[in-house]
């Protein structure tokens, strides 16, 4: 297996409004309006292969990069690098996904996910041709995600309080008592 130090990089912006390339992929809500507001991320996903997509790194930061939205539906960041491990003749081709998530709920979109009560999203995965910058005499620029088409966040389901659930529990309880109550009369009080 290669080295990290040795896997061919794509860079590619975190953007999806980008017009002159015939780019326009709004993130949506559950009721399809289009998703705003301070409390959402989103972050660029890639890889050599669909089922092994990685977030990308920031090139001139390192780490994570994450971003928010600066219009209804549309984000923007700074450009971004991916880790790919690709063919030579494929190169620097990734397979990219966008994902969102509401950062009142988690730091970080698997931290979302996992809780399962809505809240997050992902575009579909797709094949797009990256920038290229490092060991090149002529690095080619980052590229626009070609290919990321408009999705939709689920919608966000709030789990129960606690006084919520002891009301519920409470009210089975007195239910299950009256039904036991009424199944124990005696042959005698139930009558032919």
């Amino acid at each position: 297996m290669a080295s990290a130090a040795l896997q061919p990089r794509s860079t590619f912006w975190l953007d999806n409004r980008f017009p002159s390339r015939g780019l326009d992929a709004p993130v949506l809500d559950w009721q399809g309006n289009r998703l705003a507001g301070a409390e959402w991320r989103i972050e660029l996903y890639g890889g050599p292969a669909p089922d092994s997509l990685s977030p990308a790194i920031a090139l001139d930061k390192g780490g994570r990069l994450i971003t928010g939205f600066y219009a209804p539906g549309y984000f923007r960041g700074a450009s971004s690098e991916l880790s790919v491990v690709c063919a030579p003749s494929d190169y620097p081709w990734a397979w990219l996904q966008v994902r969102v998530w509401n950062a009142s709920l988690g730091v970080t979109y698997e931290q979302v996910e996992v809780r399962g009560i809505g809240g997050y999203g992902e575009s579909k995965v797709f094949f797009a041709r990256g920038g290229f910058h490092e060991g090149v005499t002529t690095p080619w620029p980052p590229e626009p995600p070609l290919g990321l088409q408009s999705f939709t966040v689920r919608q966000i389901i709030p789990e129960p309080s606690t006084w919520a659930l002891l009301a519920v529990g409470g009210l089975g309880w007195w239910w299950a008592r009256r039904q036991g109550k009424a199944g124990n009369k005696s042959c005698s009080e139930s009558g032919p």
